[in-house]
């Protein structure tokens, strides 16, 4: 992701852009959209509310999927925000990008399904929002980037879901991503049930593991940057103790039966998420037996 524009686009011809449109039909565009190549967003993307107004709906019962990156709100010209409504279910099969230079983006998935298999960047250059309701679902295969006062609101049933993965060998990548830039960012949530974490990529054969970077601040952040609100709680993503009192709850896909315990790191501005195996209820026993033999043991030295 790139912190400045670079108005170097070239849009696509209008015969190339009508036959995807067609082919997605299902997604009702208004206002300005088309595809355009830009390096900042990694090549070919499709902009949503770029030189002018535009914004987009998914109906319920539809699916939407475009295998290009994703850019909603841009620039130039005016300061209209654009919307996207998801009330079907929409792939998305590379990074998503929301709110440009000078136009904001604002993502509802109110009821309906949203699958991004890429990173998820929430405020590129000015604050954008994510609202999950009705029992909406996003779900984010790597990086979920926040920046620039960006805020997100889980509420009701809805369910916003996180994929750590290692299988590329080079070490842990997902997890929840500050950036720097101005006002802190914020994630409200009904409770800890709104977060689901993927750790399914990962053998679960192990009494212990952690997940690191569960979230992390990137250079000019800082876990402060990041407030969060579970609840009636809220606290900074400094704060290990609330982190525990009100994110103990979530489910680690994987790692079912295993402890949750959050780890504030202050020198690399990060939160990890250590995993710790629960007992068996036999070894429980057995453990009870071993203590009662001890006890006898120890009764008859007397």
């Amino acid at each position: 992701m790139k912190n400045k524009f670079i108005s170097t686009t070239l849009l696509v011809s209008t015969l190339a852009l009508a036959g995807t449109a067609i082919a997605n039909g299902e997604m009702v565009f208004t206002g300005e959209y088309g595809y355009y190549l830009d390096d900042n967003y990694g090549g070919k993307v499709l902009k949503i509310g770029y030189r002018g107004t535009g914004s987009g709906t998914l109906a319920k019962g539809k699916t939407w999927t475009v295998s290009e990156n994703v850019l909603i709100g841009c620039c130039p010209n005016n300061i209209d925000p654009t919307y996207l409504y998801i009330y079907g279910t929409a792939n998305t099969m590379k990074d998503v990008y929301v709110s440009g230079i000078s136009r904001s983006g604002h993502c509802y998935v109110d009821g309906g399904t949203w699958n991004c298999a890429g990173a998820f960047n929430l405020g590129i250059e000015i604050a954008g929002t994510v609202t999950l309701q009705n029992g909406g679902k996003l779900s984010v295969g790597d990086e979920f980037t926040v920046a620039h006062g960006a805020r997100v609101t889980v509420t009701d049933s809805s369910v916003l879901k996180l994929s750590f993965d290692d299988s590329d060998g080079q070490g842990v990548s997902g997890g929840i991503q500050i950036r720097s830039g101005g006002n802190p960012c914020s994630i409200t949530l009904s409770s800890a049930k709104n977060l689901i974490v993927d750790a399914t990529q990962y053998s679960n054969n192990t009494d212990k593991f952690i997940l690191e970077n569960f979230i992390v601040a990137n250079p000019g952040a800082t876990l402060n940057s990041l407030r969060l609100t579970v609840g009636d709680g809220i606290f900074m993503a400094n704060n290990e103790e609330s982190l525990n009192q009100y994110l103990g709850g979530i489910t680690v896909e994987g790692f079912e039966n295993y402890t949750k315990n959050f780890v504030v790191n202050a020198e690399t501005q990060s939160v990890s998420l250590h995993l710790s195996k629960i007992p068996e209820p036999s070894a429980f026993c057995l453990l009870a037996g071993i203590g009662a033999l001890a006890l006898v043991v120890s009764r008859r030295r007397r």
